[in-house]
Protein backbone atom coordinates (compact mmCIF):
# COMPACT_ATOMS: atom_id res chain seq x y z
CA UNK A 1 0.00 0.00 0.00
CA UNK A 2 1.25 3.67 -0.97
CA UNK A 3 -1.37 6.30 -0.53
CA UNK A 4 -3.44 4.62 1.51
CA UNK A 5 -1.76 4.69 4.38
CA UNK A 6 -2.33 8.20 4.81
CA UNK A 7 -6.07 7.32 5.27
CA UNK A 8 -5.15 6.02 8.80
CA UNK A 9 -2.97 10.19 9.35
CA UNK A 10 -6.01 11.40 8.70
CA UNK A 11 -8.23 9.40 10.58
CA UNK A 12 -5.69 9.42 13.47
CA UNK A 13 -5.55 13.64 13.47
CA UNK A 14 -9.36 13.22 14.89
CA UNK A 15 -8.18 11.60 17.93
CA UNK A 16 -4.74 13.44 18.73
CA UNK A 17 -5.29 16.65 17.12
CA UNK A 18 -1.96 18.38 18.75
CA UNK A 19 -0.07 15.95 16.64
CA UNK A 20 0.72 17.74 13.53
CA UNK A 21 -0.77 16.19 10.25
CA UNK A 22 3.06 16.20 8.82
CA UNK A 23 4.11 14.26 11.44
CA UNK A 24 1.42 11.62 11.42
CA UNK A 25 1.74 11.46 7.21
CA UNK A 26 5.25 10.92 8.18
CA UNK A 27 4.22 8.20 10.91
CA UNK A 28 2.54 6.00 8.70
CA UNK A 29 5.23 5.76 6.20
CA UNK A 30 7.83 5.55 8.86
CA UNK A 31 8.64 1.69 7.90
CA UNK A 32 8.80 2.48 3.99
CA UNK A 33 11.26 5.44 4.90
CA UNK A 34 13.90 2.77 6.76
CA UNK A 35 13.42 0.69 4.23
CA UNK A 36 14.11 3.04 1.04
CA UNK A 37 17.42 3.80 3.86
CA UNK A 38 18.36 0.69 4.19
CA UNK A 39 17.91 -0.26 0.44
CA UNK A 40 20.53 2.71 -0.04
CA UNK A 41 22.85 1.78 2.55
CA UNK A 42 22.51 -2.42 1.27
CA UNK A 43 21.32 -3.17 4.26
CA UNK A 44 17.62 -4.63 3.04
CA UNK A 45 17.63 -6.01 -0.75
CA UNK A 46 15.07 -5.46 -3.28
CA UNK A 47 14.79 -6.33 -7.52
CA UNK A 48 13.09 -4.99 -9.88
CA UNK A 49 11.57 -7.23 -11.68
CA UNK A 50 8.72 -6.03 -14.58
CA UNK A 51 5.43 -7.51 -14.04
CA UNK A 52 6.53 -8.69 -10.71
CA UNK A 53 2.99 -8.01 -9.74
CA UNK A 54 -0.11 -6.18 -11.51
CA UNK A 55 0.38 -3.22 -9.40
CA UNK A 56 4.35 -3.18 -9.03
CA UNK A 57 7.63 -4.49 -10.16
CA UNK A 58 8.88 -4.76 -6.87
CA UNK A 59 10.28 -8.30 -5.36
CA UNK A 60 10.79 -6.92 -1.70
CA UNK A 61 13.21 -10.17 -0.81
CA UNK A 62 15.00 -8.96 2.12
CA UNK A 63 13.12 -6.55 4.86
CA UNK A 64 13.48 -7.85 8.12
CA UNK A 65 14.47 -5.09 9.80
CA UNK A 66 11.72 -2.15 8.58
CA UNK A 67 8.66 -4.85 7.70
CA UNK A 68 9.14 -7.74 10.13
CA UNK A 69 6.43 -8.09 12.50
CA UNK A 70 8.72 -7.88 15.20
CA UNK A 71 10.68 -4.78 13.67
CA UNK A 72 7.26 -2.86 13.08
CA UNK A 73 6.26 -3.44 17.12
CA UNK A 74 10.08 -2.09 18.09
CA UNK A 75 9.47 1.08 15.62
CA UNK A 76 6.15 1.92 16.52
CA UNK A 77 7.33 1.48 20.12
CA UNK A 78 10.08 3.61 20.25
CA UNK A 79 8.48 6.28 17.96
CA UNK A 80 6.13 6.68 20.81
CA UNK A 81 8.73 6.72 23.40
CA UNK A 82 11.04 9.44 21.23
CA UNK A 83 7.14 11.48 20.88
CA UNK A 84 7.06 11.18 25.00
CA UNK A 85 10.93 12.64 25.24
CA UNK A 86 10.13 15.45 23.08
CA UNK A 87 6.75 16.62 24.31
CA UNK A 88 7.63 16.59 28.03
CA UNK A 89 6.60 19.68 28.97
CA UNK A 90 2.89 18.76 27.52
CA UNK A 91 0.47 17.42 29.94
CA UNK A 92 0.74 13.95 30.56
CA UNK A 93 -2.66 12.80 29.73
CA UNK A 94 -2.44 14.30 26.24
CA UNK A 95 1.25 13.74 25.39
CA UNK A 96 0.37 9.94 26.62
CA UNK A 97 -2.12 9.86 23.87
CA UNK A 98 -0.17 11.52 21.27
CA UNK A 99 2.69 9.09 21.81
CA UNK A 100 -0.02 6.18 21.59
CA UNK A 101 -1.65 7.50 18.31
CA UNK A 102 1.95 8.03 16.76
CA UNK A 103 3.24 4.63 17.71
CA UNK A 104 0.02 2.83 16.38
CA UNK A 105 -0.10 4.75 13.15
CA UNK A 106 3.77 3.51 12.66
CA UNK A 107 2.40 -0.08 13.27
CA UNK A 108 -0.38 0.44 11.00
CA UNK A 109 1.84 0.64 8.20
CA UNK A 110 2.59 -3.47 8.92
CA UNK A 111 -1.38 -4.09 8.84
CA UNK A 112 -2.01 -2.48 6.17
CA UNK A 113 0.81 -4.05 3.75
CA UNK A 114 -0.63 -7.48 5.03
CA UNK A 115 -3.18 -7.79 2.31
CA UNK A 116 -1.46 -5.98 -0.47
CA UNK A 117 1.85 -7.55 -0.31
CA UNK A 118 2.79 -10.90 -1.69
CA UNK A 119 4.78 -13.18 0.84
CA UNK A 120 7.40 -10.81 1.82
CA UNK A 121 6.74 -9.65 5.14
CA UNK A 122 8.45 -11.91 7.96
CA UNK A 123 7.36 -12.11 11.46
CA UNK A 124 10.44 -12.28 12.40
CA UNK A 125 14.50 -10.82 12.07
CA UNK A 126 15.85 -14.43 11.05
CA UNK A 127 16.91 -15.74 7.64
CA UNK A 128 14.35 -18.52 7.81
CA UNK A 129 11.61 -16.48 9.35
CA UNK A 130 8.18 -17.23 8.15
CA UNK A 131 6.69 -14.29 5.79
CA UNK A 132 3.35 -13.42 5.39
CA UNK A 133 1.15 -11.67 2.21
CA UNK A 134 -2.15 -12.34 0.88
CA UNK A 135 -1.19 -10.61 -2.57
CA UNK A 136 -3.87 -8.09 -3.74
CA UNK A 137 -0.78 -6.47 -5.47
CA UNK A 138 -1.28 -9.14 -7.97
CA UNK A 139 -4.84 -7.58 -8.73
CA UNK A 140 -4.53 -3.77 -9.89
CA UNK A 141 -8.09 -3.27 -9.61
CA UNK A 142 -9.00 -4.69 -6.28
CA UNK A 143 -5.47 -3.36 -4.83
CA UNK A 144 -6.52 0.46 -6.25
CA UNK A 145 -10.01 -0.34 -4.48
CA UNK A 146 -7.94 -0.45 -1.48
CA UNK A 147 -5.94 1.96 -1.44
CA UNK A 148 -8.87 4.40 -1.80
CA UNK A 149 -11.30 2.71 0.33
CA UNK A 150 -8.88 3.30 2.84
CA UNK A 151 -7.50 6.69 1.84
CA UNK A 152 -11.72 7.53 2.06
CA UNK A 153 -12.33 6.43 5.13
CA UNK A 154 -9.68 8.11 7.02
CA UNK A 155 -10.52 11.42 4.83
CA UNK A 156 -13.93 11.41 5.92
CA UNK A 157 -13.04 11.65 9.62
CA UNK A 158 -10.35 14.40 8.94
CA UNK A 159 -13.13 16.28 7.04
CA UNK A 160 -15.76 15.91 10.16
CA UNK A 161 -13.43 16.81 12.80
CA UNK A 162 -11.65 20.12 11.30
CA UNK A 163 -12.83 23.02 9.21
CA UNK A 164 -11.13 25.32 6.79
CA UNK A 165 -9.90 28.62 8.10
CA UNK A 166 -10.81 29.96 4.75
CA UNK A 167 -11.85 29.43 1.37
CA UNK A 168 -8.68 29.07 0.39
CA UNK A 169 -7.47 26.24 2.29
CA UNK A 170 -10.61 24.65 1.74
CA UNK A 171 -9.98 24.59 -2.12
CA UNK A 172 -6.48 23.44 -0.77
CA UNK A 173 -7.81 20.98 1.07
CA UNK A 174 -9.45 19.89 -1.86
CA UNK A 175 -6.68 19.70 -4.12
CA UNK A 176 -4.56 18.04 -1.87
CA UNK A 177 -7.25 15.15 -1.99
CA UNK A 178 -7.73 14.87 -5.77
CA UNK A 179 -3.78 14.94 -6.04
CA UNK A 180 -3.50 11.99 -3.33
CA UNK A 181 -6.37 10.06 -5.38
CA UNK A 182 -4.94 10.74 -8.88
CA UNK A 183 -1.46 9.01 -7.56
CA UNK A 184 -3.41 6.36 -6.51
CA UNK A 185 -5.30 5.57 -9.98
CA UNK A 186 -1.41 6.69 -11.59
CA UNK A 187 0.94 4.71 -9.00
CA UNK A 188 0.43 1.07 -10.95
CA UNK A 189 1.03 2.49 -14.33
CA UNK A 190 4.11 4.25 -13.62
CA UNK A 191 7.58 3.49 -15.40
CA UNK A 192 9.62 1.28 -13.82
CA UNK A 193 12.76 2.60 -11.45
CA UNK A 194 15.73 2.14 -13.96
CA UNK A 195 17.62 1.20 -10.37
CA UNK A 196 16.50 0.14 -6.61
CA UNK A 197 18.72 2.77 -5.75
CA UNK A 198 16.84 5.52 -7.90
CA UNK A 199 13.36 3.84 -6.30
CA UNK A 200 14.95 4.85 -2.89
CA UNK A 201 15.59 8.20 -3.56
CA UNK A 202 12.28 8.57 -5.45
CA UNK A 203 10.52 7.05 -2.69
CA UNK A 204 12.04 9.38 0.25
CA UNK A 205 11.30 12.62 -1.90
CA UNK A 206 7.22 11.66 -2.63
CA UNK A 207 7.31 11.26 1.43
CA UNK A 208 8.84 14.40 2.21
CA UNK A 209 6.92 16.39 -0.25
CA UNK A 210 3.40 14.83 0.63
CA UNK A 211 4.22 15.29 4.45
CA UNK A 212 5.11 19.14 4.01
CA UNK A 213 2.13 19.66 1.35
CA UNK A 214 0.34 17.80 4.49
CA UNK A 215 1.56 19.92 7.10
CA UNK A 216 0.56 23.34 4.65
CA UNK A 217 -2.61 21.98 4.14
CA UNK A 218 -3.48 21.12 7.72
CA UNK A 219 -1.95 24.70 9.13
CA UNK A 220 -5.26 26.22 7.31
CA UNK A 221 -7.81 23.80 9.18
CA UNK A 222 -9.33 24.46 12.55
CA UNK A 223 -9.85 21.66 14.77
CA UNK A 224 -10.56 21.39 18.40
CA UNK A 225 -7.33 22.03 19.99
CA UNK A 226 -6.91 24.82 18.06
CA UNK A 227 -10.25 26.69 19.05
Amino acid sequence: MFIGHYGVSFAAKRYSPGVPLWALFLAVQFLDVLFALFVLGGVEKMRIVSGFTAYNPYDLYWMPYSHSLVAALAWSVLAGGVWLLVRRRTSTGTRTVAAAVLGLAVFSHFLLDVPMHTPDLPLGIGSGSPKIGLGLWNHRVAAIAAELAVLAAGAFVYLRASRPVSRGFAVATAAFGIALVALTLATPFMPDPPSTGAFAVQALVFYAILALLAGLVDRGRSTAARR
